[in-house]
């Protein structure tokens, strides 16, 4: 943890200014102490400020899969997993390629990645807060052991933070920081509209929030998601990891069937429209997620497909929730892409 952090940290219960005692330095960076406000304490351990207080179990069961996910860095550390996750990612917020994106978010100054993960999607896009040439602050927060691994790909170095804490409860200062991103992790708490809260708070005026969140599906997708969520609930990450590989292993079956459907009229009540569709993604749109791509490995594959059914929170909403939440938090919408059957992405500029 640098020295500089102190300047915007606070207790994420009272938004008390947090006291020092450091056992241990590097130079600028605190390896070892504990941060106290108000007769709480919270430790710095190898490095990283942590202030997780959550007693939610589900919402422990949700770290607990991240945390285990962000740990098998050889299911995303791929070119290929890369390139896939970029082309999505500038599709969704609307940008034509990586390079436009990273020019965009390179006019920031201070940056927080709130649900940063292991730092995947801030790695793709924002590799210009890591240039020494660039007066950019990066600051990752996230709540599950992640964090760690975010630091070791990241790297430890002059403007760039991390923090193990709850999104709904940040120990930072609000209105702090001329843009957050929150890429698919707002849904993954117990609430949406009070987590999407505590990240405008962050904003100062005119900053911008982009965010990924989970849309409402039809009704037999919706059932069957929650009935996989059901069976995954009781095992510990691996064993879930293990349960879905013969649903990754049906997504690759149906892939390489390489059929196609002609539904002949709109069915509204189960969201499927008329038209030609293939059958794999007719089954993955409508009914059920085995999500494949070709490009990628199995376990890749199999990463996706538990990073969507693992987490015990996975909120799904609609999109006059999104904008209902932009205008009470005082966010104008740039831009918010509609047309992706998976969720909603927004880029939102505070008042």
């Amino acid at each position: 943890m640098n020295r500089s952090l102190l300047e915007i940290l606070v207790d994420p219960v009272s938004a008390e200014r947090l006291t020092l005692e450091a056992t241990q330095f590097d130079g600028d960076e605190i390896l070892e102490g504990i941060l106290r406000a108000g007769g709480r304490q919270y430790p710095i351990a190898d490095g990283i400020p942590r202030f997780v207080l959550t007693n939610d179990s589900d919402q422990q069961l949700t770290a607990s899969s991240f945390a285990y996910k962000w740990r098998q860095r050889n299911t995303y550390e791929s070119p290929e997993m890369g390139e896939a996750a970029s082309r999505w990612m500038c599709k969704r917020y609307g940008f034509a390629d990586l390079e436009e994106m990273r020019m965009y978010l390179s006019r920031s100054g201070r940056i927080l990645d709130a649900g940063c993960g292991s730092a995947f999607s801030s790695l793709l896009c924002m590799e210009h807060c890591w240039s020494d040439r660039s007066s950019c602050e990066w600051y990752g927060v996230e709540i599950s052991e992640a964090i760690d691994v975010a630091r070791d790909r990241v790297g430890v170095g002059p403007r760039r933070h991390f923090i193990q804490g709850d999104i709904l409860q940040l120990p930072l200062t609000p209105g702090s920081f001329d843009l957050v991103f929150c890429e698919g992790v707002l849904h993954h708490t117990p609430s949406t509209e009070a987590a999407f809260r505590c990240v405008a708070d962050m904003l100062e005026p005119g900053g911008e929030l982009l965010c990924y969140m989970y849309r409402k599906k039809g009704p037999i997708r919706e059932f069957a998601d929650d009935l996989v969520r059901e069976v995954l609930a009781p095992l510990g990450p691996e064993e879930a990891w293990n349960t879905l590989r013969p649903l990754t292993a049906l997504g690759r079956a149906l892939t390489e069937l390489d059929a196609e459907v002609e539904v002949e009229q709109d069915i509204p009540y189960l969201g499927i429209r008329a038209g030609r569709h293939d059958v794999q993604r007719l089954i993955y749109s409508h009914m059920l997620k085995l999500f494949w791509n070709p490009s990628l490995s199995f376990e890749e594959n199999n990463h996706v497909n538990f990073d969507w059914y693992s987490p015990r929170y996975a909120h799904r909403h609609t999109e006059e929730e999104v904008r209902h939440w932009c205008k009470e938090f005082h966010l104008c919408i740039e831009y918010l892409d509609t047309s992706e059957q998976s969720g909603y992405t927004l880029r939102a500029r505070k008042h």
